[in-house]
């Protein structure tokens, strides 16, 4: 077992064994420790950041996977995880490969390495759960599209996501990596002063990823007609990372019957941590009762 995954889920007091008085940690913690350690940092990565880690909130039948944005970490899900925990649902929020480690790590990971850990994810969550619901912010997004059209869930939650990135500097992409390897970001758009003191994501960003990102974008894209189960899309109009009409391409390519689409209006990119969290969260959250019946 990982050092670090110990403290994830022991300090929470949810899987201690009640019975024995010992304060003890149960089989089934020793086995959530060990399905973290997964999404923990693999040899050649750097140490994981506290905002880097996986988490694992264990619940009733229903169970929610939740998969953080590029350059981002679980940090940005795990109030939308706590919620979801605190009615009840099972929540398992991953770490991608490549992130909340350092930036440079991001230059030895592939769209493979990002679709496989969601896969692992859903896998871990059907070996426990009666029901699973994928949920991902803009990358993370793009990935449990990716995964539904694959093997499909119950539900899916998709927020602030791309289906096509414009940008005319993206043909020149394979030169730029080699003359400018690496890019700063641009400040954040988040609306919230103490989201955005807090926030997670790496200052910059190797280009190598972006082609990575690019090719996993192109993928979901094309499989989207696959998609079938009930859908939620939710997108601020204030987003400066992605315009508002990536959600309505999305919805319009989904093969669901059972879509809907949610605008927000004055969140920033990182929809779960912005001013209008309660929203996304109570969202959510009633998308899930409703599909679920439970």
């Amino acid at each position: 077992m990982a050092p670090w995954a110990v403290g994830l889920i022991c300090p929470l007091g949810l899987f201690y064994a009640q019975e024995n008085g010992r304060g003890e940690p149960s089989m089934e913690a020793g086995h959530w420790m060990d399905i973290l350690a997964r999404w923990g940092p693999r040899p050649w990565e750097g140490p994981l950041r506290p905002a880097g880690e996986p988490f694992f909130f264990p619940g009733g039948p229903v169970g929610i996977l939740l998969v953080h944005g590029f350059t981002g970490a679980p940090q940005e899900m795990r109030r939308l995880g706590e919620f979801l925990a605190e009615r009840g649902r099972t929540v398992l929020g991953i770490r991608l490969p490549g992130h909340g480690t350092r930036p440079e790590d991001l230059r030895r990971v592939s769209g493979r390495d990002w679709t496989e850990a969601v896969a692992q994810g859903a896998a871990a969550l059907r070996e426990r759960c009666e029901q699973v619901f994928l949920c991902g912010l803009s990358l993370g997004g793009v990935l449990v599209l990716y995964e539904a059209a694959q093997r499909p869930p119950d539900g899916l939650i998709v927020m602030a996501s791309p289906y096509h990135i414009q940008d005319i500097r993206l043909r020149f992409l394979w030169l730029l990596k080699w003359v400018s390897p690496d890019v700063g970001k641009k400040p954040s758009d988040l609306c919230d002063p103490q989201a955005d003191a807090e926030r997670a994501s790496y200052p910059w960003y190797p280009l190598s990823a972006v082609e990575e990102l690019l090719r996993v974008i192109r993928a979901a894209a094309a499989r989207l007609s696959a998609v079938r189960c009930p859908a939620l899309l939710i997108y601020s109009r204030a987003d400066r990372a992605v315009p508002p009409d990536q959600g309505w391409r999305i919805y319009h390519h989904l093969g669901s019957s059972d879509r809907v689409i949610h605008w927000l209006v004055h969140s920033g990119h990182v929809l779960p941590e912005d001013v209008e969290r309660e929203e996304v969260f109570e969202q959510i959250h009633r998308f899930i009762r409703r599909v679920a019946k439970r």
